[in-house]
């Protein structure tokens, strides 16, 4: 009776496990996502700076080019911190996830243990 009840308890925890890899999985996946958008973002921000520079340095200064890329310079500017903020909290579920399942496998192996003394 013992031994049935430490199995059962050994499914559930793995199942736990099996729970912690699938969510370590999808939230390293979502900061994945938000690293590239974030690297997309910078990258067209250096772009859209280096505009502004040429439009400054073509022998004169065309104002309504110079404008338009501060205005879009600023627009991505927000979007990255937006997105660096979001990245942060990801970061921080990913390690909690990581806690998680490295918990998990300390369970079950625990389980494990008292499964194979309760069959001896």
């Amino acid at each position: 009776m013992k031994r049935n009840r430490f199995e059962l308890l050994q499914q559930i925890r793995r199942r736990r496990l099996d729970a912690c890899r699938l969510q370590l999985v999808g939230v390293g996946q979502c900061e994945r996502v938000l690293s590239s958008r974030l690297d997309e973002m910078v990258h067209g921000v250096r772009v859209t700076f280096a505009e502004q520079r040429e439009a400054v340095e073509a022998g004169g200064v065309d104002v309504s080019r110079v404008v338009d890329c501060r205005r879009r310079r600023a627009e991505l500017q927000g979007a990255c911190d937006m997105l660096s903020r979001r990245n942060g909290l990801v970061r921080e579920v990913l390690e909690l996830a990581r806690t998680n399942l490295e918990a998990a496998v300390r369970e079950v192996d625990v389980i494990g243990k008292l499964v194979e003394r309760a069959a001896v």
